[in-house]
């Protein structure tokens, strides 16, 4: 090894070896930054330990709580809310949407005096038919007018009662034609030396049978007398031509539909036990059910058969009404199911005088006082109802017939043509 010049030694001592100076602010900084991280480390150190103090006294908590009877508890809790939830279901259940239309037949009674003549009162009966149904979503009257509109087959035909008066007589009759076609009058003579009121009520309207209500009073030779009758006909029977005189109307030459033509001969035996409890008995009477008629009874329509006079000469008629104890069939009065009991709908709205369901249990009518309410089915009872309609005094139910589906929008426009127009 060569010794070194002293003179090129200490220049090479003075230089720094790193090009920098021994203790720097770097390395300052740097043993300031790991004290800081120890005293940190040390101070996280502690509330670990103390969590795991509080988890072991908690856990011994946890071991030693009664926990089954908290359990029991909260489970039978459950069990008692799940049965109020499921006693309250079909009220606070989300309603169904609307898909169901209901075209409504309704009749008024009316009865005028007129002094000037020999019969002074004169009933009879007017008649509105409406149709609700669900339009964009919100449930509407959408049409409304005289007379009803009944579906018949793939159409409708409109029954309208229609007055012809004269110097001494006053009719008022029912007359039935295709939809959308005109109203055809009938002509009745006039005898001045009698008097006539005669008229005719339409009691029940199907999509194809109809009950029908006829009563004529007379004033002649200074007598008055008066006859009554009740038939079931069909749609085509009733627009036969027919005289509107009750001496030459005859029931053998009246078309009609007999109970037996609905029911067949296996009543007979119904309408003996009938026989057997005459109410007429000071005068010969006679159940065959031949005079019947289809009534609203709440909540449903049935069947009730005239007790009549036997028909003798030309003396008056006169019939009262008994109860037929069997259930009319679907092909006469369509849909006709409640969607629960009567008794149960009276316990719900107590003021209900009647009520209908739809066939898809969607919509609930309700007849309370003089209002027509409709509610979703399973509906609340003190929930408003989707739709409210006035009724008129005394106004009566003659038919309710549905549409579903497709058929819907068909019938709003269809009811629309034929009664807004």
């Amino acid at each position: 090894m060569s010794s070194s010049d002293p003179n090129d030694l200490e220049p090479r001592l003075s230089s720094d070896p790193l090009h920098k100076k021994g203790f720097t602010d770097e390395l300052l900084r740097k043993i300031e930054q790991s004290v800081d991280n120890k005293t940190r480390t040390e101070q996280r150190r502690k509330p670990l330990l103390t969590a795991v103090g509080v988890g072991t006294v908690a856990a011994a908590v946890i071991f030693l709580f009664p926990w089954s009877m908290l359990l029991s508890q909260n489970k039978t809790s459950s069990v008692e809310l799940m049965s109020k939830q499921q006693d309250t279901a079909a009220y606070t259940s989300a309603p169904p949407t609307i898909s169901s239309a209901v075209l409504i037949g309704l009749r008024t009674e009316h009865e005028e005096k007129d002094s000037s003549r020999k019969l002074s009162t004169i009933r009879y009966s007017t008649y509105r038919t409406m149709l609700v149904a669900p339009v964009r979503g919100e449930l509407k009257k959408t049409a409304e007018g005289s007379g009803i509109l009944m579906p018949y087959k793939r159409d409708f035909w409109k029954i309208d009662s229609l007055t012809q008066s004269t110097s001494q007589d006053e009719y008022h009759y029912l007359s039935a034609r295709l939809a959308g076609q005109p109203v055809v009058k009938e002509d009745f003579k006039d005898n001045p030396d009698e008097e006539i009121h005669h008229t005719e009520t339409l009691v029940y309207a199907g999509n194809q049978y109809l009950s029908v209500a006829e009563s004529e009073e007379t004033w002649n030779n200074n007598t008055a007398s008066r006859n009554d009758r009740v038939w079931v006909k069909t749609l085509p029977q009733l627009t036969e031509a027919r005289s509107l005189n009750f001496a030459k109307q005859r029931e053998d030459n009246t078309p009609h539909v007999t109970l037996t033509d609905i029911f067949g001969t296996s009543i007979n035996g119904t309408l003996d036990d009938l026989s057997g409890k005459r109410q007429m008995i000071d005068m010969p009477t006679e159940i065959t059910g031949k005079n019947w008629t289809i009534v609203r009874s709440p909540g449903s329509w049935i069947a009730m058969v005239a007790e009549s006079m036997v028909p003798e000469g030309f003396q008056p008629e006169r019939y009262i009404l008994h109860e037929f104890p069997k259930a009319l069939p679907e092909k006469v009065i369509a849909h006709d199911v409640l969607c629960c009991s009567w008794s149960e709908i009276q316990s719900r709205w107590p003021k209900a005088t009647d009520a209908l369901s739809s066939p898809m249990n969607d919509l609930t009518v309700l007849f309370e006082e003089d209002k027509l309410r409709f509610f979703p089915y399973g509906q609340a009872p003190d929930t408003e109802p989707l739709l409210t309609i006035d009724l008129q005094p005394g106004e009566q139910l003659v038919m309710a017939q549905w549409a579903t589906d497709h058929y819907v929008q068909e019938w709003i426009d269809k009811v629309d043509s034929y009664l807004n127009n």
